[in-house]
């Protein structure tokens, strides 16, 4: 295949005397600055956002734009021939959260945008914009905080854990989260909430193990402990990035993922250390058995738990309560296609891989009208998956002085994760052409339609 010539990616020529108004161009350049700001704080890449702001000065007549994205910059460009000078403005993504009731309304307001003949005008899209964003969440707070708590415990089923290490995986996560918020709200940086977080887990489920309150591995706590801790990680945008022409982003992504794992890091060893010495090797020993993970099952049990998982996950991200089944449903996909794949010997990272790309296939096929965005339902679905046990074998080999072995055991739980991320991009690659394919034979699309789409460059959607 060609490469693309120089021609093909130049921005198309404005003749003099056609100059958009002042006023229409800044409406257009603040209304697509704060929708790129919102998707690129609720997680989505740097490419969708980037789209998606040309997308919508394209759907306003704006086609000559330009848009640069630095990691928690975006800077946005509407040139406007030789007439009169280019208006340049920008913004800084200040905050980073869950929040995919913002991320469900902002798509909406884009689907009104983009996807009609005549675009919802900007004075009412910059209303309903500042009304998503001004919105009180669809449920209290504190129902996000014991879904997340809840999520815990499902994780530590998954992982091998019984009810009794499902339960206090649940009560140690509701402390964990309830103390981030504390440390959050007085502005901690993320390592220390990581570090405080790993430190609770570690300690209070090694100290009930010693006790005889806990008879199973305190190491399932653990893990899920780390699961819900790594959760919060934008893993997928990092590889979005990287994939798509982003490596400014992508990089400081990286550095977010790996300051928040040596937070995580150190709360883990700090805390085997501090046991060991205050109460004796012979507690020190319950944090460095590590049993084996489980295989991989098709049990009904697993798969309600893995379902849970994801509603779970998406209830504790403030996700829209049509979008929960859908969650649920991700969330028991993904893990019985990473179970068959585990169970034909494909191997673990490879059996991730190919179900998170599964997962990312049928989520870009789904009818947009069911109103809920890919994002979430791959996010929901994935994380359940996340290496939690293979990160804390990890922690403890290196607190335990193994250190060439452990740095290999992070690397395998890193490279887990990453390839989790990268199916999810497969899964994309591959689905957006057939998504189109199958709007166009099934919903009727016509030739203006087309012509239409091809015109405003319809946006990525994760």
């Amino acid at each position: 295949m060609d490469a693309p010539t120089v021609r093909d990616n130049l921005l198309p020529a404005v003749p003099g005397p056609q100059v958009a108004e002042d006023a229409l161009v800044l409406r257009v350049l603040d209304l697509a600055l704060r929708i790129g700001e919102v998707q690129l704080a609720t997680g989505a890449g740097a490419a969708v956002a980037h789209d998606t702001m040309l997308a919508i000065a394209r759907a306003y007549g704006l086609p000559t734009c330009d848009v640069d994205i630095a990691f928690s910059t975006i800077t946005m460009c509407c040139h406007r021939g030789n007439e009169a000078g280019p208006v340049t403005t920008m913004r800084n993504v200040r905050y980073r959260t869950q929040d995919y009731t913002r991320l469900t309304e902002v798509d909406d307001i884009i689907t009104a945008i983009v996807d009609r003949e005549e675009p919802t005008p900007v004075e009412e899209a910059s209303t309903r914009l500042g009304n998503a964003v001004r919105a009180n969440h669809p449920y209290p707070r504190f129902v996000a905080g014991i879904a997340r708590s809840l999520f815990a415990g499902a994780v530590a089923f998954l992982l091998g854990g019984g009810f009794v290490v499902a339960a206090l995986a649940t009560v140690a996560t509701g402390v964990i989260w309830a103390v981030a918020r504390w440390l959050g709200r007085r502005g901690v940086p993320m390592f220390f909430q990581q570090m405080v977080g790993a430190a609770i887990v570690t300690l209070s489920a090694t100290s009930l193990a010693w006790t005889g309150t806990l008879d199973d591995s305190p190491v399932f706590v653990i893990a899920a402990g780390i699961v819900v801790l790594l959760s919060g990680l934008s893993l997928v945008g990092l590889v979005q990035d990287a994939i798509t022409g982003f490596p400014l982003t992508a990089a400081g992504r990286v550095v977010e993922v790996v300051i928040a794992s040596a937070g995580l890091l150190v709360g883990v060893v700090v805390s085997i250390k501090l046991i060991g010495t205050v109460l004796g090797t012979d507690a020190g020993a319950y944090a460095a058995v590590v049993p084996p993970g489980p295989l991989p099952s098709l049990h009904p049990l697993s798969l309600v738990a893995a379902a849970a998982a994801g509603m779970l996950f998406a209830l504790s991200a403030y996700a829209p309560w049509r979008s929960l089944p859908l969650a649920a449903l991700a969330g028991a996909t993904a893990w019985a296609a990473y179970a068959v794949l585990g169970l034909v010997g494909a191997g673990e990272v490879v059996a991730a891989a190919l179900a998170a790309a599964a997962l990312g296939l049928v989520a870009m096929l789904l009818p947009r009208a069911l109103g809920t965005p890919p994002l979430v339902l791959v996010i929901a679905g994935i994380t359940p998956l996340l290496p939690g046990l293979t990160m804390y074998r990890g922690f403890s080999q290196l607190a335990y002085g193994s250190v060439a072995q452990g740095a290999v055991t992070i690397l395998l739980a890193l490279t887990f994760g990453l390839a989790l991320a990268a199916g999810v991009s497969v899964g994309e690659q591959i689905g957006w052409p057939l998504q189109r394919l199958v709007r166009r034979l099934l919903f009727g699309v016509t030739a203006e339609d087309r012509a239409r789409d091809a015109h405003r460059g319809r946006p990525r959607v994760f």
